[in-house]
């Protein structure tokens, strides 16, 4: 498949005769991936040595939302298990949310805070930053909806004003990743 597609419309909205060439590696199409699709593992903060720790489900098969849960830390060895039936979470707050420990991935950009779960979750925000046209489709059974993470990320970190810091917060989150292994 070309990696370039040509658009259809011009620079006013209007279609064109002859269409634009854009860079397909520039383009972000929402799958509707929702928060819950990166939340198998998450990194968190080791609350014993402060070291890179992980929370993933007990049964690696079990994907539910209350599913028990295991903190490990390669570190120190420090454990612990959770198997509540409610989870808190905090949008605006970096923590995760089973444990409320601090995440790994985390550093102020832009006077907010840039945070991911996971390497995956932060490759789909590298992904959305860095594309300069995104698109969304409706889904074939519900139709259109606000539930995918694309249309839920804070409107600072999407805004073009703050490409190029939101990429350079992301390449310091990358940077922890390698600290973490």
């Amino acid at each position: 498949m070309s990696r370039f597609r040509y658009a259809t419309l011009d620079m006013t909205g209007n279609k064109g005769q002859a269409g634009t060439l854009i860079d397909m590696a520039e383009r972000f199409r929402d799958r509707g991936e929702t928060i819950y699709t990166f939340m198998g593992e998450i990194l968190v903060i080791c609350p014993r040595c402060a070291g890179c720790a992980l929370t993933r489900p007990e049964t690696p098969a079990d994907s539910g939302c209350f599913t028990p849960r295991r903190l490990t830390c390669a570190h120190c060895g420090y454990s612990a298990t959770w198997a509540e039936r409610t989870i808190t979470r905090g949008w605006r707050e970096a923590k995760d949310d089973y444990f409320q420990l601090p995440l790994w991935l985390q550093t102020p950009c832009c006077g907010h805070i840039l945070w991911a779960y996971n390497a995956a979750h932060l490759q789909f925000i590298e992904d959305f930053v860095q594309a300069k046209l995104r698109s969304r489709s409706p889904d074939p059974e519900t139709g259109w909806s606000n539930r995918s993470l694309a249309s839920r990320l804070p409107h600072w970190v999407g805004a073009a004003k703050n490409r190029s810091d939101v990429l350079k917060g992301v390449a310091r989150l990358r940077d922890r990743i390698a600290d973490c292994l």
